[in-house]
């Protein structure tokens, strides 16, 4: 049994990023086909027009079925050598979706978009994971000042330093400028001192975006998990790991009980309790209260468990026996509104699939 709960959190970098690619894969995918369905809807009257081009068209689009199919698992293959040499490739594999033996042409589009959506999410995390690591390798020879030749050119210093940033639009102002500065040097010390400098202000522009990537992906991983165990979650803000703040969960059912996380993002602790929502005025305890409690206990180790599978170890430091602080009553214009209708097995599928896989 047990009451309020606190736990420390602490992320896997890369495997929150990868699980992250693969709940936005689904999610893009699951909104595609509701887009596709809504349009279908739309254009009911141009069906039969449609069809028939299609039947026309039929030899030339299963070429090009097969040619876009062969591309794309090109490009997964690729991705997945990139993933065995940096360490992750059992994760990796584990998110591909399973084209059936003796698939319909239905099925293997269905197949085209799950893998085209994924790889599209893993490409950007898996390349910048591995240009990190040979920067950093690349960081203790080239760069090391006593040892860097003062007769390279600034100008490869630059472009070198510069690829990191590729996936930039636009350079920060300060880095911009130092950039600007190495660009017109001549080989020698003041170039080897900006080159230092402009190393370092990447180094920590990289290092902040992943950290924001991180606990954006955190949050996507913390709402999608209650939702893929089953639980109607108050929308969860993306930079709940960053600023901290309050999300309640239920399941429909629990009429006037749910589950508050309270995050404490400057010790990373995660404090779980569950409330009742009472109007004003009403401050009675009941003895569902302590049930409340107990059915909260024996579903938290699958909430730990699913967090681990996807690179969030959440360690208890705290638990409280059931009972032995008063179920917190809340105003219920202070609570979200949940409905006690189940969510659809449409919206919870793709996420079911996610977890599944990780």
């Amino acid at each position: 049994m047990s009451g309020p709960t606190t736990v420390l959190t602490t992320a896997d970098v890369l495997r929150v990023l990868l699980s992250a690619a693969g709940i936005r894969a689904a999610m893009a995918v699951a909104q595609a086909r509701q887009d596709a369905k809504l349009l279908r809807g739309q254009q009911d009257q141009r069906q039969f027009e449609l069809q028939q081009r299609l039947r026309e068209a039929s030899e030339i689009g299963q070429l090009a079925l097969q040619e876009q199919l062969q591309t794309l698992e090109q490009d997964y293959i690729l991705l997945q050598s990139l993933a065995e040499k940096i360490g992750c490739s059992e994760q990796v594999s584990a998110s591909r979706p399973v084209l059936p033996a003796g698939a319909t042409e239905e099925q293997i589009i269905e197949y085209l978009q799950n893998l085209q959506a994924l790889v599209h999410e893993l490409r950007p995390v898996l390349l910048q994971e591995a240009t990190s690591r040979s920067e950093a390798m690349f960081d203790q020879t080239d760069f090391d000042l006593q040892a860097a030749s003062s007769a390279s050119l600034p100008q490869d210093r630059l472009a070198r330093l510069l690829k990191r940033l590729t996936h930039l639009t636009e350079l920060p102002q300060h880095i911009a400028q130092l950039a600007k500065e190495l660009e017109k040097s001549l080989p020698g010390e003041r170039a080897d001192l900006l080159a230092a400098e402009l190393r370092l202000q990447i180094q920590a522009l990289l290092a902040a975006e992943k950290k924001r990537q991180v606990e954006e992906a955190q949050a996507l991983i913390l709402e999608q998990t209650l939702q893929d165990l089953g639980y109607q979650v108050e929308e969860v803000t993306h930079t709940l790991f960053v600023d901290g703040g309050v999300v309640h969960f239920r399941r429909a059912g629990w009429d006037k009980y749910m589950v508050r996380m309270r995050m404490d993002a400057r010790t990373g602790q995660a404090n779980f309790n569950v409330v009742r929502a009472v109007k004003e005025g009403e401050n009675e305890r009941s003895v569902l209260d302590h049930l409340a409690e107990d059915r909260w206990c024996s579903e938290f180790p699958a909430l730990l468990a699913a967090m681990e599978a996807r690179g969030i170890h959440m360690q208890v430091t705290r638990r409280l026996e059931a009972g032995e602080l008063p179920v917190q009553l809340v105003l219920e214009d202070k609570l979200p509104q949940f409905s006690e209708e189940e969510q659809t097995q449409e919206h919870s599928q793709p996420r079911q699939q996610t977890l599944s896989k990780k």
